[in-house]
């Protein structure tokens, strides 16, 4: 918009469009064209017929945006890193309750024939090393 308005206009004496005083034409259709969440205050921003630059004006959206984002990313930062936390603690239990598993098992199996033999023994079913 800038530079269409160094093209056509003949009061403009720079080339240079952050220069080119902003318009109020030219913040209706910003603050039209932005998101439709900001759009009131975009529109206070520029209420008043002050002669300001494109540059001006974009510093001062700048200085909007980072005031309204940027905790915003604070907080999704903080959430990531909980997120990340979490998941390395989740995946150091499950390889402890995966250990824990595979020693219950290979105790199981080491004594389940000796359970055997033991109960065999009792109901005298089985013969005594004894007597072999």
């Amino acid at each position: 918009m800038a530079v269409a308005e160094i093209v056509f206009s003949k009061d403009i004496n720079t080339r240079n469009p952050d220069l080119v005083p902003c318009t109020p034409v030219m913040w209706r259709k910003l603050v039209r064209l932005g998101p439709q969440e900001y759009s009131s205050a975009l529109a206070i921003m520029k209420r008043d017929e002050t002669e300001e630059t494109v540059l001006d004006m974009a510093k001062k959206l700048r200085t909007y945006a980072d005031a309204v984002h940027g905790p915003t990313h604070a907080r999704i930062a903080a959430l990531k890193t909980q997120v990340r936390r979490l998941a390395d603690k989740m995946e150091e239990n499950h390889k402890e309750l995966k250990q824990d598993i595979l020693q219950i098992s290979a105790v199981q199996v080491r004594g389940s024939g000796t359970t055997r033999k033991r109960s065999l023994d009792r109901e005298g079913k089985g013969i005594p090393r004894a007597k072999l």
